[in-house]
C-alpha cells in the first residue's frame, strides 16, 4: 500500500524531491504574499499582479512543455529547473519592491511548472497501468505533506527571522534535488517526441479525452471558488479567529496527505471513473453544507471533505489523462490537463465575487455545488457516448 509500506525506487525518490520543492515553495511564497503586501503597502492592483505574473508564466511554460518536450529532454529540464529554483529562491532574498517581487514570481512560475508537469509525467508515464494510480497518489501525497509544512512553517519562520531563512532552505533543498536527479536514471528516455502544437490537436480530437476534460474544467472553477472564499466565509461570515482560519485551511492538506496514496491504489483496483464520481459527490456535499456551518469544527469537517474529494480526484484524473494520450506521451497529456484548469481558475474569482456582491456569500457555495454536479453529468454523458475503456489500447 502507499507511502510507508513500499520502499521507493531511486527514480521515484528523485522525482518526489521535485514535488517537495514545488509544493513547499508554492505554499511558503503564497503565505508570504500577504506579508509583502503589508511591507510594501501595495495597492490591490499590485497584489493582483503578484499572482497574475506567476499564473501567466505557468501557462506559457506549460504550453511549451506539452508541445516540444521529448523523453530524452525530461531529465535535463528537471535538473535545469531544480538549479533554476536555487537561483530563483536566492533571488527572493533580494526582493525590495513590487517589481522585483513580480520578477521573482515569474521565475518561480516557470520553474514550478517544469517541476510539476515533467515530474508527474515521468511518474505516471513510467508506471504500469495497474499501479499508476498508487504511484501518482503517493507522489502527490508527498507534495501535500510538503505544502502543509510550508503553510504551517511560513508564519513562524517569518516571525522569528524574516523572509530569508525560508528561501535559503528552499535553495538548499533544490540543490540537493538537482544533484539527486543528475545521478539517477529516470527511465523516461523512450517517451515519444511531443510533436509540436499539433500534438494538442490530436489529443483533443481523441474521444476518450472529452469527458475527463469537461470534468477538469468544471473542477477548476469549483476548487478556485472554494479556495478563495472559504477563508473569507470563515473569517467574515462566521467570525472565527485568524488562528481558526488557519486550522480550517490546513484540514484539506491533512486529508490529501493521508489519503491520496490509498485513493490512488483504490483507483487501480476499482477503476478511475468511480473515484471521480466519489470526488464530485464529496465536493458538492461539502459545498452545500458550508452555508450551514457556523463553528470552527463544522467548517474544518467540510474543509477535510474537500481535501478527501481532491485525494480521490487527482490520482484518478492524472491516470486517465496519461492513458488517454498513451503513457509515452504523458508530457503532452498532462500539460493539457494543467491548461484545462486555467479557464475556471481565471473566471471563478470574478464570477464568485459578483455573486457575493449581488446575492450573498452563501450563493457562491451553492453555485459551486451546482457546477460540480453539472460537470459530473456532462462528463458521464460524454463518456457514455464514446464508451471509453479504462485504459486506451496502447496506453502502456
Amino acid at each position: 500500500m502507499p507511502l510507508l509500506t513500499h520502499r521507493p525506487r531511486p527514480a521515484f525518490a528523485a522525482l518526489s524531491a521535485t514535488s517537495v520543492i514545488r509544493a513547499y515553495g508554492y505554499a511558503l511564497t503564497a503565505t508570504y504574499l500577504s506579508f509583502y503586501a503589508a511591507a510594501f503597502d501595495a495597492t490591490g492592483l499590485w497584489i493582483g499582479m503578484f499572482t497574475t505574473g506567476f499564473a501567466v508564466s505557468q501557462t506559457v511554460t506549460t504550453v511549451a512543455l506539452g508541445a516540444w518536450v521529448s523523453g530524452d529532454e525530461i531529465k535535463r529540464l528537471l535538473v535545469g529547473a531544480a538549479c533554476a529554483s536555487v537561483a530563483t529562491y536566492l533571488g527572493f532574498v533580494f526582493v525590495t519592491d513590487e517589481l522585483t517581487l513580480i520578477a521573482a514570481r515569474v521565475a518561480q512560475g516557470a520553474t514550478i511548472s517544469v517541476l510539476f508537469v515533467l515530474g508527474i509525467a515521468a511518474v505516471s508515464g513510467r508506471a504500469v497501468a495497474d499501479d499508476r494510480g498508487r504511484q501518482v497518489g503517493v507522489f502527490n501525497q508527498i507534495g501535500a505533506l510538503a505544502g502543509g509544512l510550508g503553510t504551517a512553517s511560513a508564519g513562524a519562520i517569518y516571525e522569528i527571522a524574516g523572509f530569508a531563512p525560508g528561501y535559503l532552505l528552499l535553495a538548499g533543498v533544490s540543490l540537493v534535488s538537482a544533484w539527486a536527479l543528475t545521478r539517477t536514471d529516470l527511465g523516461v528516455d523512450d517517451f515519444d517526441p511531443a510533436g509540436g502544437p499539433a500534438a494538442y490537436r490530436r489529443l483533443i480530437g481523441h474521444p476518450a479525452i472529452h469527458g475527463i476534460a469537461a470534468f477538469r474544467v468544471g473542477f477548476g472553477f469549483a476548487k478556485t471558488a472554494v479556495r478563495v472564499y472559504l477563508p473569507i466565509y470563515a473569517y467574515l461570515a462566521v467570525s472565527v479567529s485568524p488562528l481558526s482560519v488557519g486550522i480550517v485551511l490546513t484540514a484539506p492538506r491533512v486529508a490529501r496527505t493521508i489519503c491520496q496514496g490509498y485513493a490512488g491504489a483504490l483507483a487501480d483496483r476499482v477503476g478511475r471513473r468511480p473515484l471521480l464520481g466519489a470526488a464530485a459527490l464529496s465536493y458538492a456535499t461539502a459545498a452545500l453544507v458550508i452555508p450551514f456551518a457556523q463553528s470552527v469544527t463544522a467548517l474544518t469537517a467540510c474543509a477535510f471533505l474537500f481535501g478527501l474529494a481532491d485525494a480521490c480526484r487527482v490520482p484518478a484524473s492524472v491516470a486517465l489523462f496519461t492513458e488517454a494520450g498513451t503513457a509515452s506521451r504523458a508530457v503532452t497529456s498532462l500539460s493539457l490537463r494543467s491548461l484545462l484548469w486555467k479557464p475556471g481558475a481565471v473566471l471563478a474569482p470574478i464570477i464568485a465575487g459578483t455573486l457575493h456582491d449581488i446575492v450573498s456569500v452563501n450563493a457562491i457555495f451553492y453555485a459551486t455545488a451546482a457546477v460540480v454536479v453539472g460537470t459530473a453529468v456532462v462528463a458521464a454523458s460524454l463518456d457514455a457516448s464514446h464508451a471509453p475503456k479504462e485504459a486506451i489500447s496502447g496506453a502502456d
